[in-house]
């Protein structure tokens, strides 16, 4: 016997399908499951064989950055506003216009079902001062209050446009619409052009790093396809994956955490100079990729980091770490060799062996700064996760302390790192170093494992070919 509240989900799930299969979108093996409240997922049917198009939504039904600036409102907004405003802002005003007329929108079967409120999904922008305690000092609070930062910047540019005004809306309208556009976008491809997409049912899958999906945008058929790319059984959960991302960017931007996310992030803090008094060119830009998080605040300059030394991004940053701090450790005859790199290159690859010692000294000297910081150990966070009595699953506190314990397990990996390497790079040649006994602890960490995978590929990548150099 299903409760009012489950009858009216399943009735609002009901006029979706109908919805959808009016207007040309086919699904017929696929189910909208609904455990939660607020929670909801797609399942299977029926078996799904390799290959097979799982979902296909036609461009009618389907809510883009284009059409968010072309609409009534965004266009009265490009009118009327100076400076940058975001994509996600013209998405969010266009799907308060069409709530807003009600049944009297196209889209009124899709809206129905879309989460009343991002308190209850579980967003960190929601907690109260209690829970936000469990965060402090994390990358993912500072994300957290970027995100809530930025949605209140972009509500007070638009709320003086003539037919924001005119439409009566609130920052919490605002917000839901947000929160609601950043918990459901697709990066596609139109017609050559990017364009950010809203696509009603493919929103609902949950995300899973080893999905059986794939999606895109297909011109040809007009509209937005999900295929599985292996076979997938009757009443089999169908994900999608969000990215590889840390906790520290899920919880803040979907309102989860994964258990054993191995692609976490750390915020490293740093100085703003070299650490020699040494000018160094183009040290303000120092960086590989424009979507890692980086930034100062006059004081430090931060760098958010995973444990891939070697990858770039928002999702990575490694990269980005590495070839900062070896250019504020530089000495006055390191600069001298590498000025011409710094002078034509956004990022500083190895200097030589002295140098990167430095680094590694430097970065694990923040690692513990910022380990000392926290209330709690990571030791401890991992026995307040073994009690599920204590921390349910999906619960809030049990994800503040997934993304906290996340963050500190790369901290971790970064002394771990430093301690091995370092007497590595002292060795006299690449032999001695493989020989060292550092060396073959190494390698009996299995590559599976953070440790094992990311220091072996750092030892490859940038020990040997410094130490077989004999770079001083």
């Amino acid at each position: 016997m299903h409760s009012a509240a489950e009858e009216s989900f399943d009735l609002r799930v009901q006029k979706l399908k109908k919805w959808l299969s009016a207007n040309g979108a086919r699904f017929s093996k696929v189910k909208i499951n609904r455990y939660a409240s607020e929670g909801r997922d797609l399942q299977t049917s029926c078996k799904i064989d390799k290959s097979e198009e799982a979902i296909f939504i036609p461009r009618k039904c389907i809510i883009a950055i284009s059409d968010g600036k072309n609409c009534r409102v965004g266009r009265a907004i490009r009118k009327e506003t100076t400076g940058w405003i975001s994509n996600h802002t013209y998405l969010a005003v266009h799907i308060l216009s069409q709530r807003s007329l009600g049944t009297k929108s196209f889209f009124y079967p899709w809206l129905q079902v879309l989460p009343e409120d991002y308190e209850s999904q579980g967003m960190p922008q929601y907690w109260d001062k209690t829970q936000r305690k469990e965060l402090l000092h994390t990358k993912t609070l500072g994300k957290s209050d970027g995100v809530l930062e930025n949605i209140r910047e972009m509500w007070e540019k638009i709320k003086g446009v003539s037919v924001v005004k005119s439409c009566e809306w609130s920052l919490e309208d605002f917000k839901w619409a947000r929160f609601t556009v950043l918990t459901r976008t697709f990066g596609c491809t139109e017609h050559g052009k990017a364009e950010t997409m809203m696509v009603p049912l493919a929103d609902m899958a949950n995300h899973d790093f080893n999905r059986p999906t794939r999606w895109d945008y297909n011109n040809k058929k007009g509209g937005f396809t999900v295929r599985v790319v292996r076979t997938v059984r009757a009443n089999e959960k169908l994900t999608d994956t969000y990215g590889n991302k840390g906790n520290d960017s899920f919880l803040p931007v979907y309102g989860f955490c994964v258990e054993n996310n191995n692609w976490n992030q750390a915020r490293f803090s740093l100085p703003l100079k070299n650490l020699n008094g040494i000018k160094v060119p183009n040290l303000k830009r120092l960086h590989v990729s424009k979507c890692a998080y980086d930034y100062n605040d006059g004081k430090h300059k931060y760098i958010d980091a995973s444990c891939d030394t070697q990858a770039s991004g928002s999702s990575r940053g490694g990269k980005e770490l590495f070839s900062y701090a070896r250019a504020i450790v530089l000495t006055d005859s390191e600069l001298k060799a590498v000025s011409t790199i710094l002078e034509k290159k956004h990022s500083l690859g190895p200097v030589s062996v002295i140098n990167e010692i430095r680094v590694l000294k430097l970065l694990e000297e923040k690692a513990t700064e910022a380990l000392k910081r926290f209330s709690t150990t990571y030791e401890e966070d991992l026995e307040i996760l073994a009690d599920e009595k204590r921390t349910p699953k999906y619960g809030w506190y049990r994800n503040a302390v997934l993304a906290r314990s996340g963050e500190k397990s790369t901290f971790i990996y970064y002394q771990k790192l430093a301690q091995t390497m370092i007497p590595l790079l002292m060795s006299e040649g690449i032999m001695k170093a493989k020989a060292h006994p550092l060396y073959r602890e190494l390698q009996k960490h299995s590559k599976k494992e953070n440790f094992g995978y990311y220091a072996s590929r750092y030892f490859e990548q940038v020990v040997q070919p410094i130490v077989s150099g004999l770079r001083n």
